[in-house]
């Protein structure tokens, strides 16, 4: 009876000694399941780490994109200067983000018309019309449907 009990008790032993011999090229805590996941296969393990990274990458430019164009529409929301509107701050940071911050921008001109179109003008060096009288939401909806 005691060794069905020590069998029992050295099978978790064996294993845990078994993946420290190993060393695994990538190990993580399942946030949901608390379980602790391990692969040995390095080409899994790189391929895990970089769609991590990517998807981390994503989310912190989403988040400082989201601060930036919650502080430009603050500070900007009773300026009738386009030069003024542009050369705000937060603005001139959301169009140094570059082609990382234009899906962010297309979502938030789609939702609402705003002078936030221009910033895809400086991103791509290009107005999305030759016509002057094109206004702001004829703007972002021809943006939109490009980028879309």
């Amino acid at each position: 009876m005691q060794l069905g009990l020590i069998g029992h008790t050295l099978k978790p032993l064996t294993v845990t000694a078994g993946l420290a011999i190993v060393g695994p090229a990538y190990a993580d805590l399942d946030q949901y399941s608390e379980i602790t996941s391990v692969l040995t296969s390095h080409r899994t393990a790189n391929y895990i780490k970089l769609i991590d990274n990517k998807e981390d990458a994503y989310q912190r430019m989403k988040i400082r994109f989201d601060i930036l164009y919650s502080s430009w529409k603050q500070n900007t929301a009773f300026l009738s200067s386009a030069k003024a509107i542009i050369e705000q701050a937060d603005f001139q940071a959301i169009v140094a983000m570059g082609r990382d911050a234009v899906p962010f921008i297309v979502d938030a001109i789609d939702k609402e018309p705003s002078p936030l179109v221009w910033a895809l003008n400086f991103i791509f060096n290009a107005k999305i019309s030759n016509n002057p009288n094109t206004t702001i939401t004829e703007a972002c909806r021809l943006w939109v449907k490009r980028l879309r």
